[in-house]
């Protein structure tokens, strides 16, 4: 059998943008919801060589500068441990009603890498009066499936839930690269 040499070029270009895919999907983690709540619980993510105290330094600063998120930074352990809140207005919707999130975020420092921990998920209704924060659930979703899958009705409410956290994780990815 004799192939053709630009069908043996089309295997070896279609198998590299494969192995392309594959790579760049599996060092892009994200966060998502199934049936077990947030997945994953965590994100660990290597920033650069600095020392740990430079890193936490740099990721307060970012988060007491930045303007594309609305934060709030709460608690820190100095150079190991920032909790804060991150807001995001009209960030889900569901039955044609809006909800504000408030996602509140742990992010643990070390030697050249750093952690992003959702701790939890508050949502409200984004409406004149005040009904007050429900915590959505991080560690169980089952009551969005059926048989294994996001029931239909849900399916962009619980992809837009986890939306403000991989933008967030994304935009501090990208500065401390920059840095």
């Amino acid at each position: 059998m004799v192939v053709h040499p630009r069908v043996d070029k089309m295997r070896i270009f279609a198998l590299f943008i494969l192995l392309l895919t594959t790579i760049v999907a599996a060092g892009q983690e994200q966060f998502a919801i199934n049936e077990q709540g947030l997945t994953p619980k965590s994100i660990s993510s290597t920033a650069s060589p600095d020392s740990q105290k430079q890193l936490y330094e740099k990721i307060i600063s970012w988060l007491e500068n930045t303007e594309e998120h609305k934060i709030e930074v709460g608690e820190t352990a100095i150079n190991e441990k920032i909790h804060f809140d991150l807001f995001k207005g009209n960030a889900v919707s569901l039955a044609d009603r809006y909800y504000n999130a408030k996602y509140v975020i742990q992010i643990n420092c070390e030697d050249g890498k750093y952690t992003i921990q959702p701790t939890k998920i508050f949502l409200k209704v984004n409406s004149k009066y005040d009904m007050g924060w429900k915590e959505f659930s991080i560690s169980d979703a089952s009551e969005f499936f059926k048989k294994g899958k996001v029931i239909r009705k849900y399916k962009a409410y619980l992809q837009d839930l986890t939306t403000p956290l991989n933008d967030f994780q994304n935009a501090l990815q990208s500065h401390l690269i920059d840095k």
